[in-house]
């Protein structure tokens, strides 16, 4: 169920093949089919400790073999023997939703939300969809529609548990999301009541008292999460990112320094520290941060990698693209590193290397065929080698998704060489004013902008 607040959102930029939507957005988890389980399926609504429910593997093995049918009888089975378990509907749903099958889901939680009216789960279902939809009023009904089901439900006390702490993060969602953060905080301080081993309740609840500029209760809070949880972001790394956001630059630095300090041979602390010195075009610094934790790190690909995306951008193409190389040697199938040999190798004058560059974009591509940078990176070394209609197909398919800065930026330049600078003007000053996310191009970026302001009358 919901699980995350939203974060912002930045306006549509118009592109050169149409509209394009550059969105940075919440989204919950969902299940990915190659990862389906029965803790997946059916863990939220029984204990798995001390009990085996092999029709349930069955049912999964059966749809995995491309046999709904076979799966929906095995389902059946299982909630008669089991009747604990969530009506059949609900959990073949969540297979579908494992499948990514839309439709399927839509039909059967209707399907269930009239066979089973009494029970909450559909409609939290579909109040999660909803909200991640971005249809929040739609959401908020169907959140409204579930509490009074939630506290009449008695058929599974840890189902009904769930479905206490879906209902009251979902409606924390949705004041987060409204920015109606005093409704946020007395929510939260219910969930973490209900629930006080939530790492994620208590950090939800730190961004909110962030929020209602309770800096130092947050911080609590966020300390809290991250004893109950390590694998979550340093507490003062998430305080960064705070102030970060709120415009407050100097705190921001503090907060950095100290998670720097406090936890520097932390691989994923000092990569969110270098990430915000390279937004802040502190590139120096952000070298430090890289070399020593390359020193530290020297056979790990997210080392290697952070000290290759600073190189790039200082420029020293040798050890970007010796980097990169040894990034592959490590994990061949990384996304980033072959991303940014293309871009770097598209720059170079010798045929041989240019070549190159269409061979790592279009490796990327095929292996993240729904990825809009690894698209937008193929449309830009196709135009840079003059195959434009190509380059216009690759575009139009990676306009299709979310949108990153660096891939406006490449649409922004084959705008320009196409002669519409107003375009390419708006695509710079929607990533000129966004602060989120790691930017290989914001100088240049910046630069072009300034540059083409300078030549309007």
């Amino acid at each position: 169920m919901i699980a995350a607040s939203s974060k912002w959102r930045v306006p549509f930029i118009q592109g050169l093949l149409g509209t394009i939507l550059v969105v940075l957005s919440w989204t919950t988890g969902s299940l990915a089919w190659g990862q389906l389980t029965t803790e997946q399926l059916i863990g939220s609504a029984v204990s798995l400790s001390n009990q085996q429910y092999p029709e349930i593997d069955k049912a999964i093995q059966r749809f995995s073999n491309s046999d709904a049918k076979g799966a929906l009888e095995y389902l059946k089975i299982a909630k008669e023997k089991y009747p604990k378990l969530p009506p059949t509907d609900v959990t073949f749903a969540k297979m579908h939703m494992a499948a990514r099958n839309a439709r399927g889901v839509q039909i059967l939680l209707e399907r269930a939300v009239t066979e089973h009216p009494d029970d909450p789960e559909a409609y939290l279902i579909l109040a999660d969809q909803a909200f991640r939809g971005n249809r929040t009023t739609e959401a908020q009904g169907l959140f409204e529609l579930a509490a009074p089901l939630v506290e009449t439900f008695s058929g599974n006390s840890k189902r009904k548990r769930n479905f206490n702490i879906s209902v009251i993060a979902g409606r924390s969602a949705i004041a987060e999301r409204r920015a109606q953060w005093d409704t946020a905080y007395q929510l939260l301080k219910k969930w973490v009541e209900f629930d006080p081993d939530s790492s994620l309740a208590h950090t939800r609840l730190g961004v909110t008292l962030f929020r209602l500029e309770k800096a130092k209760e947050s911080l609590e809070e966020l300390i809290h999460a991250h004893k109950l949880n390590p694998d979550m972001s340093h507490p003062y790394v998430s305080l960064g990112q705070l102030f970060t956001q709120a415009g407050n630059i100097q705190n921001a630095r503090k907060s950095y320094e100290k998670a720097y300090n406090e936890d520097k041979s932390d691989l994923k602390t000092a990569q969110s520290y270098a990430d915000w010195l390279i937004v802040q075009n502190e590139l120096d610094k952000a070298r430090e941060v890289a070399t020593a934790l390359r020193e530290q790190s020297p056979d790990s690909p997210k080392a290697l990698l952070l000290d290759g995306i600073v190189s790039y951008m200082q420029g020293e193409e040798e050890r970007t693209e010796q980097t990169l190389q040894k990034v592959l040697t490590l994990d061949p199938r990384n996304a980033r590193a072959n991303d940014l040999l293309a871009l770097l190798l598209i720059q170079s004058d010798k045929v041989s290397d240019r070549e190159r560059a269409l061979s790592y974009a279009n490796n990327n591509a095929d292996q993240l065929p729904n990825n809009s940078q690894a698209l937008i990176t193929k449309a830009w070394v196709l135009y840079r080698l003059g195959h434009k209609a190509e380059a216009q197909t690759a575009l139009q398919q990676g306009a299709k998704n979310q949108l990153q800065a660096d891939s406006t930026y490449l649409i922004a330049k084959i705008m320009l060489e196409e002669g519409q600078k107003e375009k390419a003007m708006q695509a710079l000053e929607q990533i000129a004013n966004q602060k989120a996310g790691l930017r290989i191009f914001r100088r240049e970026a910046e630069e072009l902008l300034k540059e083409l302001k300078s030549e309007s009358p």
